[in-house]
C-alpha cells in the first residue's frame, strides 16, 4: 500500500503487480516505468528516456532533461538577457533552462568553441566575444548556477555534444556574458549551411532574424530556408511560419507541413479491432495513439463521446463511459486531451482539443473506452446530412442485414439502392447472387431478363429481344442472342446456316426420323388412353351381388 494524500483513504492498494516499503508516498513501478503520482500509477518512460525500478521520474539522454510538468524529455535551452530581463538580444548574460529551472552558466573551461556552439544553437551566425563578471548584479544574483565544466570540441555542432556538470563550485563572478554575430537585414541565418542567407523573392527580415516575413497565403519553411505556398485547404496571413487549415477536422502538421485529418478506430483488449465497444484509438497517418480525458464525467466529453461514436459510423454512444485499465493502452503514446464538444456536435469536426497531453491529464490509463449503439439484425443505418438525423430503418421484405449495417442484403435478381432504401431489380442483361452488392452485367453471348440470378441463351434460331426469346425469320439463322442472314452461298435450316444440299437433307431426315419416333410415341399414348377409358367404362355397368350371412 502507499498513503495516498489526494484521497480521503490513509493507505491505497498498490495498483497490478506493483509493490512498496512500509510508509511509503509511492509503488515500485517496473523499469522503464515511474511514479505518477497525480495519476497514483505506473506510466512507461518516454522513447528517449530510461528508468530503473521503483523510479519516480524518467532519466533522459544528454541535453535533454525531465520535466515534472509534461513528463517528457525537453532539450536544454539557451538565451540572452540584458540586465532587464529583455529577450531576443544579441548580446547578454547566458542563461540556460534544465530541470531545475532557469539559471546561469559558470566560466569554468568555458572556450570560444563553445561560444560558437551556445550562438549557433540560438540561431546566430556565430559569437563575436564572450566574457565572464558580475556587469548585471542585478539580475544574476537572482537566479542559480546551473551548468559548470561546459566544455564542447571545435567540430561541435550541438551543445548535446558536449560535455557539462550540474554541480559547481562558482560564484556568479564567473557567470558567462555571451556577444554572437548577427545576420544583416533581408537574411537569415541556416543552421544547415550555417551562414547567412538572402531571403527569398517577396520576403523580408529584421536583422539577426531567425526566419524570413512571408507574404499572405504562404509559411515559412526553415527546413528548405524558403516562402513555400500554403496547400490547397489551407491559408495563411503575412509573416507566418505555418498554415491554418480551413476544412473543419484538419490541423496543421508542423512536422510534415500539411493538413492532416484525424481518424478513428475501436480496439479490443488484445489489440485486435474492436466493433462496437472498445478502446478509442485516433490517428493521423504518421502518428497513432490516444485521446486522454481526466473527468470522464464532464459534460463536454460526454459530448465527444458521442460525437466519437457518430464519427465512427454508430447513431450514439451508451449512456456510460467506461474507465479500464489495460496493458495495451501502455503501448500508445498520448497524441490528445482537454477534448470538449458542443451537445449539438455530430463529429469530431465540431470539437476542440489539446494536440498532446495536458498538463494535469498524462496518463495513458486514463483512455476513453466507448460503447457504441449499433442497429439491431434487418435493420440499417440511415443518416440524413441535412437535418443530421441519425437512426435505423427496417430492411425491406425478402431481405436481410447483419447488426450494425449500413446496407441490406436483397434477394437474387436485386441489388440494394443506398439512396432510396430499396432492393431495386436488375436490368436486362444483368444478373445477381443472393447478398450481391451490385448487379453484373451478362457475359458476351448470353443475355437475361429483368431481375434475373444467371444469364443463359435461347434456343438456336430465336434470337432475344423485347425480354424474351422470338423465333428468328425464315431467311435468317439464330444463335440464340440474335438473328442475322446467312451468307449468299449457304443455306438456311433450324437456325443454322448450311453449306450443301446433301448437309440440308441430313438435317431434314434427321428432323424427319424424330418426327416419326414421336408420332409412334404419340399413338402408343393414345391406344393406352383408349383402353383405360374402356375399362372404366365396363366396370360401372357390371353388377354385383353382395350375400349377407346372419350370426
Amino acid at each position: 500500500t502507499y498513503y495516498n494524500k489526494n484521497s480521503w483513504i490513509t493507505c491505497t492498494d498498490c495498483p497490478g503487480n506493483t509493490t512498496s516499503r512500509r510508509n511509503s508516498q509511492f509503488c515500485e513501478c517496473p523499469a522503464q516505468h515511474y511514479w505518477h503520482f497525480a495519476s497514483a500509477g505506473c506510466l512507461k518512460c518516454p522513447f528517449n528516456s530510461t528508468s530503473g525500478p521503483g523510479a519516480t521520474s524518467c532519466e533522459c539522454g544528454k541535453g535533454f532533461y525531465w520535466d515534472a510538468l509534461s513528463r517528457y524529455c525537453l532539450r536544454y535551452s539557451f538565451s540572452l538577457v540584458d540586465q532587464d530581463l529583455s529577450q531576443d538580444m544579441t548580446s547578454g548574460l547566458l542563461l540556460v533552462t534544465n530541470g531545475q529551472g532557469q539559471g546561469t552558466v559558470c566560466d569554468d573551461r568555458y572556450s570560444d568553441a563553445t561560444a560558437r556552439v551556445n550562438c549557433h544553437d540560438m540561431g546566430f551566425p556565430g559569437f563575436q566575444s564572450w566574457w565572464f563578471g558580475r556587469e548585471s548584479w542585478s539580475v544574476q544574483h537572482t537566479f542559480p548556477i546551473l551548468l559548470d565544466e561546459f566544455v564542447c570540441a571545435d567540430n561541435t555542432s550541438s551543445y548535446s555534444d558536449c560535455s557539462y556538470s550540474t554541480l559547481h563550485d562558482c560564484t556568479h563572478d564567473e557567470d558567462i556574458f555571451l556577444a554572437c554575430a548577427s545576420c544583416p537585414h533581408n537574411s537569415f541565418y541556416s543552421k544547415e549551411l550555417q551562414k547567412c542567407v538572402p531571403c527569398p523573392l517577396g520576403a523580408s527580415s529584421r536583422p539577426n532574424s531567425l526566419l524570413c516575413v512571408c507574404p499572405a497565403e504562404t509559411f515559412w519553411n526553415s527546413d528548405a530556408g524558403d516562402c513555400v505556398s500554403c496547400p490547397p485547404n489551407s491559408t495563411s496571413t503575412q509573416g507566418s511560419d505555418a498554415c491554418e487549415c480551413s476544412e473543419a477536422g484538419f490541423y496543421w502538421d508542423s512536422e510534415h507541413h500539411q493538413c492532416l485529418q484525424w481518424k478513428f478506430r475501436l480496439v479490443a483488449e488484445d489489440g485486435t479491432p474492436a466493433e462496437s465497444q472498445g478502446l478509442l484509438v485516433v490517428g493521423n497517418g504518421y502518428e497513432t495513439g490516444l485521446p486522454v480525458s481526466c473527468d470522464l464525467k464532464d459534460q463536454p466529453f460526454l459530448n465527444f463521446a458521442r460525437a466519437s461514436c457518430l464519427e465512427l459510423g454508430f447513431i450514439g454512444q451508451d449512456t456510460q463511459v467506461y474507465p479500464h485499465d489495460w496493458a495495451i493502452q501502455e503501448e500508445y503514446p498520448v497524441v490528445m486531451s482537454n477534448m470538449s464538444c458542443s451537445n449539438s456536435a455530430n463529429s469530431f469536426a465540431d470539437c476542440s482539443y489539446l494536440r498532446g497531453p495536458a498538463p494535469h491529464c498524462l496518463n495513458s490509463l486514463m483512455g476513453v473506452y466507448l460503447s457504441c449503439v449499433t442497429c439491431p439484425p434487418n435493420t440499417t443505418f440511415h443518416f440524413d446530412k441535412y437535418s443530421q438525423f441519425r437512426g435505423c430503418d427496417p430492411c425491406p421484405q425478402g431481405s436481410t442485414s447483419p447488426a450494425d449495417s449500413f446496407s441490406c442484403l436483397c434477394s437474387p435478381g436485386s441489388t440494394w439502392n443506398a439512396t432510396g432504401k430499396t432492393c431495386d431489380y436488375c436490368p436486362t442483361n444483368h444478373y445477381s447472387d443472393r447478398d450481391a452488392v451490385n448487379c453484373t452485367q451478362c457475359p458476351s453471348g448470353t443475355v437475361a431478363p429483368m431481375a434475373s440470378e444467371a444469364c443463359g441463351t435461347c434456343p438456336l434460331g430465336h434470337s432475344w429481344s423485347n425480354y424474351t426469346c422470338v423465333l428468328c425469320p425464315r431467311e435468317d439463322y439464330g444463335d440464340g442472342v440474335k438473328c442475322s442472314p446467312c451468307p449468299p452461298d449457304l443455306l438456311v435450316e433450324s437456325g443454322r446456316c448450311v453449306s450443301s444440299l446433301q448437309e440440308l437433307l441430313a438435317i431434314t431426315a434427321s428432323h424427319m426420323k424424330a418426327s416419326k419416333d414421336t408420332i409412334t410415341i404419340l399413338a402408343i399414348a393414345i391406344a393406352t388412353l383408349v383402353v383405360a377409358i374402356v375399362c372404366v367404362v365396363v366396370c360401372t355397368k357390371r353388377k354385383f351381388t353382395v350375400t349377407f350371412t346372419p350370426r
